[in-house]
């Protein structure tokens, strides 16, 4: 994992979501703004209450990055919680069920 990536994920204060995308990806230019959104809305909270981070990989420049979380599918979010990954989700999600797995970490 990069320097960068476990800084951002190792946040205890925070649920952060990492979002494995590519330019080319349409599926994940449809839930990139969901999860912009999502995470820049402060009364949206996870199922702990934790507030939330939102940082993303661009899998055609992370190529390493991304063989390491074995992303074999656009978009992939991966939840971290204290630097661990917890949870996970593949493709493009409608709203309601983003806040639904936000609901489950």
């Amino acid at each position: 994992m990069s320097k960068t990536l476990l800084k951002a994920v190792s946040n205890k204060d925070k649920v952060v979501l990492v979002d494995f995308y590519a330019e080319w990806c349409n599926p994940c230019k449809m839930l990139s703004p969901i999860l912009e959104k999502l995470t820049e809305d402060s009364s949206v909270k996870t199922g702990s209450g934790k507030p939330l981070d939102l940082v993303t990989v661009d899998t055609d420049s992370e190529v390493e990055l991304a063989q390491q979380f074995q992303i074999r599918s656009l978009p992939t979010v991966i939840a971290f919680k204290d630097g661990k990954p917890v949870s996970q989700f593949m493709g493009a999600m409608p709203e309601p069920s983003v806040r639904n797995f936000l609901q489950t970490l």
